[in-house]
C-alpha cells in the first residue's frame, strides 16, 4: 500500500513523512474540501475541491484517486480531533466537567465547520461489529459518565449513548436556529447539562430524580436511528471506514 493511502489517523502502520510540499498540499485540499462539502454537500466534485484549492486537478487526484478516499481523509481527521477533545476531557480532574468539555468542544466543532460534520454523520459502518466512531469513543465516554456518577454529579440513570443522543438533538437546534441566532446552540445546552446534573437540595445533599420513563438506547437502536435519520437512510446508504463507498447525502437545511 502507497504512502498516501496510509497518511490519516488510525493507520496499521506509520507512514512515511510526506515532504513539506505534498503536505501543504493536503491540508490545503481537506481544508477547501470542507468549504466546498459545506456549500454543495458531498455530492461536490474533485475539480470543485481543487478550484477552492487553488491547485491543479492533477495534484488533488495524485493526493486523493476519487471522492471516497478524501471523505475518508476527511473523516479521519474528525475522528482524530474528535479523541483529541476525548483526551482532554479525560484529564480534567472532575469527571462532570471533562463531560461538559466534550460536549461543548465537540458541537462547537460541527457548528463552526459543516463541512466537515456533514462527513461524520455521514459514514456509517457496512460492519456493525466494527464502528469506528463507537470502538474508540464509547469506552472513555462510558469511563466519564461513571466517575461523574462515582463523584455525584451526574444522575445515576445516564448513560454514555444518552450522551450522544442529547448531543445529536442540541445540534439538531443549533441547524434551526442558526440563520437568526447561530450561537443559541449554547444555551439549550446548558440546559441539557443542567437536566443531567445529580440533583441537590439547598444544604448541598443529593437528592433523587423522578426515574426517567424508558430505557436508554442500546447500540442496535442507534444504528437504526442514524439509518433512518435525515442524514440517509435505506436509499442512501452510509459507510464508515477506509475505502468504503460514500454515496452523496442530502444537503441539510441551511447549509
Amino acid at each position: 500500500m502507497d504512502a498516501d493511502a496510509m497518511d490519516q489517523g488510525y493507520a496499521t502502520t506509520k507512514p512515511r513523512p510526506l515532504r513539506r510540499d505534498a503536505e501543504r498540499n493536503r491540508l490545503l485540499i481537506l481544508r477547501a474540501a470542507r468549504v466546498v462539502f459545506a456549500q454543495r454537500g458531498l455530492e461536490a466534485t474533485l475539480d470543485e475541491v481543487a478550484r477552492e484549492a487553488g491547485l491543479g486537478v492533477g495534484t488533488v487526484y495524485r493526493r486523493f484517486p476519487n471522492r471516497e478516499a478524501l471523505i475518508d481523509a476527511l473523516f479521519d481527521d474528525g475522528i482524530n480531533e474528535i479523541m483529541h477533545i476525548v483526551d482532554e476531557a479525560e484529564a480534567e480532574p472532575r469527571a462532570w466537567d471533562g463531560l461538559r468539555h466534550f460536549m461543548t468542544s465537540v458541537l462547537q466543532m460541527q457548528t463552526a465547520d459543516r463541512g466537515l460534520r456533514d462527513v461524520m454523520l455521514s459514514q456509517r459502518s457496512p460492519n456493525p461489529e466494527h464502528d469506528v466512531l463507537r470502538d474508540h469513543l464509547k469506552p472513555p465516554l462510558d469511563r466519564l459518565v461513571h466517575r461523574a456518577q462515582q463523584e455525584g454529579d451526574l444522575r445515576e440513570d445516564l448513560t454514555s449513548t444518552d450522551v450522544g443522543v442529547l448531543e445529536v438533538a442540541v445540534l439538531g437546534a443549533a441547524e434551526f436556529t442558526a440563520v437568526a441566532a447561530p450561537d443559541a446552540w449554547q444555551r439549550f445546552l446548558a440546559i441539557v447539562l443542567d437536566g443531567m446534573r445529580a440533583g441537590r437540595d439547598q444544604q448541598g445533599h443529593p437528592t433523587e430524580h423522578p426515574p426517567l420513563p424508558a430505557p436508554p438506547l442500546d447500540d442496535e437502536q442507534i444504528d437504526a436511528c442514524m439509518v433512518g435519520w435525515k442524514y440517509g437512510g435505506r436509499e442512501t446508504p452510509r459507510h464508515r471506514g477506509k475505502g468504503a463507498a460514500c454515496r452523496a447525502l442530502p444537503t441539510p437545511p441551511g447549509s
